[in-house]
């Protein structure tokens, strides 16, 4: 199945950098737009739109899937913990207002589906009891409280990974919005357990003289040694997912070391002889941890392996505790969700 990587939180993906990586690495790259034919895609994205590397993710697809219901319920309950001031990453202090598109919050299609399925009250009238939300009927737009916006947001782009039938992940360039979904659990549970994993400068990126075209016929001509260097990193994943201890994770990560070391070597000359210029970046990761009836108490939120030293630092991992669980989409359960890609920060990028 092919992957796919969904940026958040915005529709046009303004880093040239992070989307340069998603090219490379990722076989379609997507983003949440309000409805069909937008009209305010970026040239970058409607290039890959044409190329059939970029697919819109559309808000009404998740307002008719079986998740519509508990949607609605999680918006609702969200903004109750929100107004008692329950949730941490959010405050009421300092609220601003924001611009939303109408159709992002509820399609006059969402109404009909509350009616017929007796879903709760239908969102829009609700943000407009509650004040939230103003409509100036000006194309579209709406003003809307910026929390509130963020709330939604967030569980939009939550729900509609969990809806979709394709294999995709989370996908941002900034710590913030990777936290915004998938935050800490404040209780540590067998079930919330994950590995994160810091790939540390040596993930080739291609450079932003670097042309979408020429990234593209790179993956074209050069498949064979792209996917097997990307199975490297998913193996990885796969492994650290049917770990059951953590003296297996560190075999595991001696073995991706090992190898990794001859196909990162034999990848950056190939890279090299399609004259694609590169830089070597950051990749972190979050990789779901079963390891059932097992809680890892004494690596709450700390590094178990030090960064392994090559000719500079290589990987770190650690347990962490995080409220992913039924955040996932089913297809990744035994890889990673949430990516964080960056080239030019150095040092390691904490999730």
């Amino acid at each position: 199945m092919a992957q796919t990587i969904l940026y958040y939180p915005n529709i046009n993906i303004n880093d040239g950098q992070w989307l340069r990586n998603a090219l490379l690495y990722w076989d379609n790259i997507s983003s949440i737009v309000p409805y069909d034919n937008y009209g305010d895609l970026s040239p970058e994205l409607l290039y890959l739109q044409d190329s059939r590397i970029y697919e819109p993710i559309y808000p009404q697809d998740l307002f008719y899937s079986e998740y519509a219901d508990d949607f609605c319920k999680a918006i609702v309950n969200r903004i109750s913990r929100y107004e008692k001031g329950q949730d941490k990453n959010f405050s009421m202090a300092g609220a601003v207002k924001v611009r939303i598109r109408k159709e992002k919050i509820c399609a006059p299609a969402l109404h009909t589906l509350i009616h017929y399925r007796k879903l709760p009250p239908e969102l829009l009238n609700y943000f407009t009891d509650k004040k939230y939300i103003k409509d100036y009927n000006t194309d579209g737009w709406m003003e809307i409280d910026a929390k509130i916006a963020q709330i939604y947001m967030r569980t939009l782009a939550e729900y509609s990974i969990k809806c979709s039938d394709k294999d995709i992940v989370l996908g941002t360039d900034k710590v913030k919005s990777s936290r915004e979904i998938y935050s800490n659990f404040t209780s540590h549970k067998t079930e919330s357990q994950c590995c994160k994993i810091n790939i540390l400068k040596c993930l080739p990126q291609p450079s932003l003289d670097t042309s979408f075209e020429e990234i593209l016929d790179f993956k074209s001509a050069r498949k064979d040694e792209l996917n097997a260097f990307r199975i490297k990193i998913r193996e990885l994943e796969r492994n650290i997912y049917r770990s059951e201890s953590i003296e297996e994770i560190k075999h595991h990560e001696n073995s991706f070391i090992e190898g990794w070391k001859n196909c990162s070597s034999d990848y950056y000359k190939v890279l090299k002889d399609s004259n694609i210029k590169f830089v070597l970046g950051n990749l972190s990761t979050l990789v779901a941890l079963p390891f059932v009836g097992t809680l890892i108490t004494e690596h709450i939120g700390q590094n178990f392996s030090d960064a392994v030293q090559t000719s500079g630092p290589l990987l770190q991992m650690a347990i962490n505790y995080i409220d992913y669980k039924d955040k996932i989409n089913p297809n990744k359960s035994d890889g990673g969700f949430a990516y964080i890609m960056n080239a030019r920060k150095s040092g390691l990028i904490q999730l």
